[in-house]
């Protein structure tokens, strides 16, 4: 899941429809917050942190965490938690051959603010071209869509929202998940190679 900016409520929405579909492990692709307003900013991290969901840093939590940095010192002080959690956010999550973004897979600013969805493969060619990843999982973009690397060729696919997608093992992969707040989530099943979208009723 992807781009809940400071929306508990798709999020918690976001969590049942995966946990109902037999997901074991939750990973929020960054965005989790876009507002100041700390209260719920807390209850956000809480959430995450109470369902043991794996998050990496998108674009406005690095944001937020800095405007959070210089506020006056009593606030300062106050928010001192949420600027450490926000903080130690890392930039991606790599598992095997799967690697999870906010959206470009670098150690780099570039990396939380440049989609990778251009309207077009170009910019999904130079993230296959400079990694190893068979997969990469990433937001920022709020809609769907896929990108395939096939012996060096890349195409630009929609993702069908009502069948899964079988992932062949001799290609690889970008799926840009879409955005929580706009009731997109997806399902990931390492065992038998399929992607699937999920809607959220809202």
């Amino acid at each position: 899941m992807a781009d809940s900016h400071s929306d508990l409520e798709a999020l918690r929405t976001a969590c049942l429809a995966l946990g109902q579909r037999g997901a074991e492990r939750l990973v929020h692709l960054g965005d989790i917050c876009d507002s100041l307003q700390t209260g719920v900013l807390e209850a956000c991290i809480r959430f995450l942190r109470e369902n043991e969901i794996f998050s990496v840093k998108g674009n406005n939590d690095f944001l937020v965490e800095n405007l959070l940095r210089h506020q006056p010192p009593t606030e300062r002080a106050r928010n001192a938690g949420l600027v450490l959690f926000l903080r130690d956010l890392p930039v991606t999550l790599v598992w095997g051959d799967v690697c999870f973004a906010h959206s470009l897979p670098f150690d780099s600013l570039r990396a939380f603010y440049e989609p990778i969805d251009v309207g077009s493969p170009d910019r999904a060619r130079e993230v296959f071209q400079a990694t190893s990843h068979r997969i990469l999982f990433c937001g920022h973009s709020h809609s769907p869509v896929a990108f395939r690397w096939n012996r060096g060729r890349v195409k630009r696919e929609a993702v069908p929202e009502h069948e899964p997608v079988r992932l062949d093992p001799d290609e690889r992969y970008i799926f840009v998940i879409g955005s929580v707040a706009g009731g997109e989530c997806a399902l990931y099943d390492r065992g038998a190679g399929l992607f699937q979208r999920v809607r959220l009723a809202r």
